[in-house]
């Protein structure tokens, strides 16, 4: 859908960063530094540029008012295109309060979403991928690391990864090595 939006907008350039950490994120850093005054830059929703109301107040004023730059979200809550010249107090009250409905509603499901994930977790449902090694493949492993083979081929055999097993083999052994209580 935000490909065939910003197709949609006729973008010149569509840069996706796939995964970052909040401060470190290059390709926004390269997109923003590659406008010139009087361009567009166009996205999808405001939580693709800036993870908070903060943030995103921030980049309006700093980076695309002080450069004459315009921003133009295509939907969510602040859809439009905002002009570092062109808004009355009234535009930029009601776009911030846009911004900050569209950060407490991402709060909220993140809050909804932990919540879920304790309340499976209370009924022994657990979320993620599955075990790679199960109990039996544990101990295949385990018989043929006794019999003298080595990790690299035990895993081979097995179709898994090295790292992956040797983290079974040292969950087993801790496991193992733990004191019993009676």
């Amino acid at each position: 859908m935000q490909l065939d939006a910003l197709a949609a907008a006729d973008c010149r350039e569509v840069i996706m960063e796939t995964a970052s950490t909040r401060g470190a994120r290059p390709k926004l850093r390269t997109a923003l530094d590659m406008l010139k005054p009087g361009d567009t830059l166009v996205i999808y929703k405001p939580d693709r540029i800036a993870r908070s109301m903060k943030e995103l107040l921030f980049l309006l004023e700093d980076e695309f008012h002080a450069r004459n730059v315009n921003l133009e979200i295509r939907t969510g809550i602040c859809a439009g295109l905002h002009k570092p010249n062109g808004q009355t107090i009234a535009d930029k009250m009601l776009f911030m309060v846009a911004a900050m409905a569209a950060e407490m509603e991402r709060e909220l499901i993140h809050e909804r979403t932990m919540d879920g994930l304790a309340a499976a977790n209370a009924q022994g449902r657990y979320g993620g991928r599955p075990a790679k090694v199960d109990n039996d493949t544990l101990a295949i492993a385990r018989a043929r690391r006794q019999r003298g083979e080595s990790v690299t081929a035990i895993a081979r055999h097995l179709k898994i990864g090295r790292s992956t097993l040797y983290r079974a083999l040292a969950q087993d052994d801790d496991s193992a090595q733990a004191p019993t209580s009676a």
